[in-house]
């Protein structure tokens, strides 16, 4: 007999079924008022009844015994199954690390190459040879680590700020890791990722004008560069959004400070770019400026839908 929730349940229901005929036999209520003397009395039960409840009652046995000895296999089954999936998790998250090492490798190797390059073409001017220094492999070392780090982290910029999420920066109540979980239903990114870590960076800024406090930027931690690339790609929908609250939300990946730098001045040239001709759509991809007509724009969006 193979084992299965139903057989479970069947042979419950068949047991509490003998219980019961055996129970009315008796005219008692429940199997404790059920006694040697109490079966004994010829008025309660006769032979042939009593006979019959014996009967029903080794069968049933005798199929409740079965079914025991099936889940006992089926138990031990899915314990070898649970083994053998903790152990893909964990060639899995070896792979994974083995794969941040070699990263974090090709890109000091390519850094120290560089280094090298640059070294070998003063040496060719017959300018005097530098030593590459402790230092300036370190921070090679460094700068490739935090770039892999900083892979896995993406910035969502806009959100507003609870007072109990700052509490005067004494480390009140956070909701940032449930904020990025409903902008992720937001821009449809389904199966929505995993996050990890998610909480307000930088210090607390007010606006010249009002006064009003800045809300700060929330730093979103996922398990891969891939499932930040997700997000980031589903980005565009929030502009696309029925409400005010979203559309004034923006993603950006997690730059290093001379990424920032480098973007605000594409930012800065977009603006410039966008008071001169405001016939384009404008956006920043790869470091560079791309812009689209806004009436072509209009007819594949047309066409789309």
């Amino acid at each position: 007999m193979d084992f299965s929730i139903e057989s479970f349940q069947k042979m419950e229901k068949d047991q509490n079924s003998v219980l019961k005929q055996i129970l009315k036999s008796c005219k008692v209520q429940s199997v404790e008022e059920v006694t040697h003397a109490l079966l004994m009395k010829a008025s309660t039960c006769n032979k042939d009844a009593l006979a019959s409840f014996v009967e029903k009652l080794l069968k049933l046995s005798t199929r409740n015994l079965e079914v025991c000895k099936t889940a006992v296999v089926r138990i031990d089954q899915l314990k070898s199954e649970r083994i053998e999936i903790q152990k893909t998790v964990i060639d899995l998250q070896q792979e994974q690390l083995h794969q941040v090492q070699d990263a974090v490798k090709a890109s000091v190797k390519d850094s120290v190459k560089t280094e090298i390059t640059l070294w070998s073409d003063i040496v060719k001017k017959n300018a005097t040879p530098a030593t590459p220094s402790v230092e300036s492999v370190q921070k090679v070392v460094r700068s490739a680590v935090e770039e892999n780090v900083r892979s896995n982290n993406f910035i969502i910029y806009g959100a507003e700020e609870e007072e109990l999420e700052d509490n005067d920066g004494l480390g009140g109540l956070d909701h940032s890791a449930d904020f990025a979980r409903n902008l992720f239903n937001e821009i449809r990114a389904f199966p929505k990722p995993e996050v990890l870590t998610a909480t307000r960076v930088g210090s607390q800024k007010t606006h010249d004008n009002t006064g009003t406090r800045k809300p700060r930027p929330i730093k979103v931690t996922l398990a891969s560069p891939e499932a930040v690339k997700f997000v980031l790609s589903k980005a565009s929908k929030l502009k696309l959004n029925v409400y005010d609250y979203w559309r004034c939300i923006y993603l950006a990946p997690d730059r290093s400070k001379e990424e920032r730098v480098a973007h605000s001045k594409l930012v800065a040239e977009m603006k410039q770019k966008i008071s001169e001709d405001s016939s384009k759509y404008y956006s920043i991809r790869d470091g560079k400026i791309t812009s689209v007509d806004k009436a072509l724009s209009s007819t594949e969006t047309d066409s789309e839908e």
